[in-house]
């Protein structure tokens, strides 16, 4: 049963479920699209230089230095993925880029890895970087860094293998190095992987980033580079292309798998193909029409579609004048195995907006590519004025897409796509995509959502709650019950919870979480109380709820039985004893058979009155039908000493398989059948509860839930001398009220055991609807800079007039650095404007930011970063103030308090309360 509309022959293809991406002017693929709709050129471009005699004609050429930059690349949240300081700071720039981008990929696909039932490969790419031999100039500065720990951080080799690592993926980890190709080879790859079995979901991507930015040399009029700094693919005035960086990756699956699941789908891969130019070439990087026209056709006969229904191709489109023309000259023989139709399909290439980036240059197109087919929209190719002569348009069945436009397919009634890369060396990569299938709205019968989020850190948690209402209040919002199981079973469970439950009543504030979440045992507590009639509504919408009801009415005289479902409605008051007790047994029975389809199995159970007996139904020792039968005996009615013995003797009480706790306070572990006597004794037993209370009470970490209506068993609870604030007591109805939701307040209850730890069957909680992944917000990574760089790029800085920033202090790298942070809205703290004595903490401050920056005269208001310090240069200043100051404090907090006169604020608050709560400074 699936949500989309499913199309012929889909076992073959693979779907698109998830991606992230981050390229020059775009932090995320929103940005990006936003980008490439709007026809916005980012690459960045430097002074002009002059070459005199450079130009083909012996005149002099202009070159502008130009690059599509990734800003603020070596910003990273280490903590998210449990490195240290020192460990972060080895690690390549492009490797931690990549992987944050594969985390958010897997967010965007709803896929969890902790929970997702299958393997979960990783194929991807990176090109070549100096930050081996910046950490090799500054090893003398390092604290004991080996060769071994340089290349484990750095090499190509290892870019996939530490993704998988720090993700928990257990498939495939193969590293994929194609030079330009990379990223979609990747892609390719781990498709066929996937049609093989290898892996049941599949990350696919590349990535390109130099830290600082690489410095582009002019290689003269023959080479790639466009020497004004714009590429013009396929325009006559294109004369090559423009350096860039990027980072793209891609979660794949099986079409099929996608469509049984729910996934969000946003693009399918039909066919793919990856050949190679061979030898019949007239050099090593020339490319060929028939190896990349090769590619193209056995990428559209593996798709088994017609090359007339393919109405856009995202090509290489490097602009160089012998490029472009063999690509369309490739693509034309291709095509025309099918068709003799022209101008009908459009081209583009996003090396126009963002340059070429390299390794991830592939992702980028096929990123851009799958995000056209889900706007339906086809974003213009920049720079595109007069077509290339050597171009034969007129007479192809191609067209440069110039402006935005709608993306109608025409009589091929699907949208489809190409995607090519091709590489220096002769790899050539064609992908075919269609538009992901059409989504079957479903709504959902539930008026209630239980909206859960997690982080590391509290400050992320609000961040990733503002995210998501942001989402929720946007012009084109997923369906509500969409988004809950997306948050629900899409994201991974963090140490810090939060929770709302929204319906259709006002907005409810958020519960967040006082501890960390752990496992903990949940205790059952029937009170054999009549149920509101708002809770009926449970029948209606809740198959457990109702199978578990139904039951016991199907067990019960049939007499009774109308008379009993008008109490559950409200619609009769019951002066039998006999319905009354076959009401809430039914009822408590029901609500105990709801919370185990949720995933909240009683660790002991215990009751009172008419509890007692349901209780007795939970743990097993009594059947459904004993139990009814037990309601209506007469010798129950008459009572006595000797009432229920005979009658509970008879039924023959069965080994309770879940702890129970009796009326005298005894807790009865599994194994030790409790006496039919003793049962007897139980049901007919008018004690109160307070004994069995002060008994589950005794372990702090048992939860007491109440199964039942009120909140009469956990006012007992708090009244009880055992009972403390860490204890964990729901009453789970007690706050519905006349006309209210009952599944919200259950909600509420099921929420606050989530943020203690507890296991949520979240497939229970949707039960009897089938619900479909959603794109939302990904994690909103808590980033710092972490940056060794070379020491010619030291000496570049400071000949610039900049101070040093970046480099390694001499101190040695700790494994654990710590930092001095400050509130910067502290009215207590030292006057930023009045210059300090040289022993206050200000002074000391302003002291140690000039040594370490090398700056003469510093105020107290300017920033350590914009000053030119970084987190390396930070170490040695907090190991100093730590000798001076017995102050701790996590090394995220100094971008919250960057100035000389915050951190001395906060020293001084330290050292008033050295015991501050660090959740309060993380807030």
């Amino acid at each position: 049963m699936s949500d989309f509309e499913t199309q012929e022959g889909d076992d073959g293809f693979i779907a698109v479920v998830g991606m992230a991406g981050r390229f020059p002017g775009a932090a995320d693929i929103d940005e990006f699209w936003a980008n490439l709709s709007a026809g916005m050129d980012s690459v960045t471009r430097d002074t002009p230089q002059i070459f005199p005699g450079g130009a083909p004609d012996g005149g002099d050429l202009t070159y502008v230095p130009s690059r599509g930059r990734l800003d603020g690349a070596e910003w990273f949240d280490a903590d998210y993925f449990g490195y240290s300081a020192r460990e972060a700071f080895l690690i390549d720039p492009q490797h931690r880029v990549f992987l944050e981008c594969a985390a958010a990929a897997l967010e965007d696909a709803g896929a969890d890895p902790d929970r997702f039932p299958g393997a979960i490969g990783v194929y991807g790419g990176c090109t070549e970087t100096r930050y081996a031999d910046a950490l090799r100039a500054q090893r003398a500065r390092l604290t004991e860094v080996t060769e071994d720990d340089i290349a484990l951080g750095t090499a190509p080799d290892f870019l996939v293998s530490r993704t998988a690592e720090r993700l928990g993926l257990r498939g495939p980890a193969v590293a994929v190095q194609s030079a330009c190709a990379t990223a979609l080879v990747a892609v390719h790859t781990a498709g066929r992987a996937l049609l093989a079995g290898d892996c049941d979901m599949a990350l696919a991507g590349g990535v390109a980033v130099h830290v600082p930015p690489k410095t582009i040399t002019w290689t003269g009029p023959d080479g790639t580079l466009a020497p004004d700094g714009v590429c013009r693919a396929f325009d006559a005035k294109g004369e090559g292309t423009v350096a860039g960086n990027g980072v793209g990756v891609v979660v794949l699956r099986r079409l099929s798998d996608a469509l049984a699941d729910g996934d969000h789908i946003r693009a399918v891969v039909r066919g793919s193909a990856v050949t190679n130019d061979g030898s019949g070439r007239i050099g090593f990087t020339a490319p060929t029409v028939a190896g990349q026209a090769a590619a193209v056709r056995e990428a559209q006969l593996t798709a088994g579609t017609d090359a007339r229904t393919i109405t856009y191709v995202e090509t290489h489109g490097t602009a160089t004048p012998l490029g472009d023309p063999i690509e369309v000259t490739a693509l034309t023989q291709a095509f025309r195995a099918d068709t003799d139709e022209r101008g009908f399909c459009s081209i583009g290439s996003v090396k126009t907006n963002i340059g070429h980036a390299d390794a991830a240059a592939g992702a980028a197109g096929f990123i851009k590519t799958v995000l056209a087919l889900g706007h339906r929209r086809i974003p213009p190719s920049l720079h595109f004025t007069e077509p290339n002569p050597a171009i034969d348009f007129e007479t192809g069945p191609f067209r440069v897409a110039t402006e935005l436009t709608d993306w109608e397919p025409g009589d091929a009634l699907v949208r489809r796509a190409g995607v090519s890369s091709f590489a220096v060396g002769g790899v050539n990569a064609h992908l075919v995509l269609e538009e992901a299938p059409r989504r079957t709205p479903a709504e959902s019968e539930r008026r209630a959502r239980l909206l859960v989020h997690s982080a590391r850190t509290p400050a992320a948690l609000r961040a990733r709650m503002a995210r998501f209402d942001e989402r929720l209040a946007g012009a084109s919002a997923p369906a509500h019950a969409d988004a809950a199981w997306t948050l629900q079973t899409g994201r991974r469970e963090h140490e810090y919870r939060a929770f709302t439950v929204a319906g259709d009543g006002p907005a409810r504030e958020p519960v967040r979480s006082a501890e960390p979440p752990r496992v903990r045992p949940v205790v059952f507590a029937f009170p054999g109380r009549i149920g509101p009639a708002e809770a009926w509504r449970l029948h209606t919408g809740e198959p457990a709820f109702r199978a578990a009801f139904d039951a016991v009415l199907d067990s019960a005289d049939d007499r009774i039985v109308p008379t009993v479902r008008a109490v559950a409605r409200g619609l009769a008051w019951p002066d039998d004893p006999v319905v009354r007790d076959t009401y809430v047994l039914a009822f408590e029975y029901a609500l105990a058979a709801l919370w185990q389809r949720w995933g909240i199995r009683p660790g002991a159970v215990l009751g009172t009155g008419t509890g007692s007996l349901t209780a007795a139904v939970v743990a097993g020792v009594l059947t459904v039908a004993d139990a009814v039968r037990l309601i209506a005996d007469p010798d129950r009615a008459r009572g006595g000493e000797d009432g229920l013995r005979t009658p509970v003797t008879d039924l023959d009480p069965r080994p309770h398989r879940i702890p129970v706790v009796l009326g005298d306070g005894t807790w009865n572990d599994t194994g030790t059948p409790i006496p039919a006597e003793r049962w007897a004794d139980e049901l007919r037993a008018a004690t109160g509860p307070d004994a069995a209370l002060d008994t589950v009470l005794a372990d702090p970490e048992r939860i007491l839930l109440q199964v039942g209506a009120g909140s009469g068993l956990v006012t007992l609870a708090r009244q009880q001398p055992r009972h403390t604030d860490g204890h964990l007591l729901l009453a789970a109805l007690a706050g519905l009220d006349d006309g209210g939701d009952a599944l919200a307040v259950l909600y509420d209850a099921l929420g606050r055991l989530w943020l203690s730890g507890a296991r949520v069957s979240w497939t229970g909680v949707h039960d009897g609807e089938r619900r479909a992944k959603v794109a939302l917000p990904t994690y909103p990574f808590e980033r710092l800079p972490y940056l060794v760089r070379h020491p010619a790029q030291e000496a570049q800085t400071a000949t610039g007039g900049a101070p040093a920033s970046g480099a390694a202090a001499d101190a040695p790298m700790a494994d654990e650095p710590t930092a001095v942070s400050g509130d910067p809205a502290r009215e207590s703290g030292p006057d930023s404007g009045d210059r300090p004595a040289d022993d206050t903490p200000l002074g000391v401050v302003l002291r140690l930011f000039g040594e370490a920056l090398g700056l003469p005269d510093i105020e107290p208001d300017e920033s350590f970063f914009e000053l030119g310090g970084d987190s390396l240069i930070a170490m040695k200043l907090f190991a100093q103030l730590k000798e001076i100051y017995p102050v701790e404090i996590k090394m995220r907090s100094l971008f919250d308090a960057a100035t000389a006169a915050d951190l001395a604020a906060l020293i001084e608050q330290r050292l008033a309360d050295p015991h501050l709560d660090t959740e309060e400074e993380s807030a």
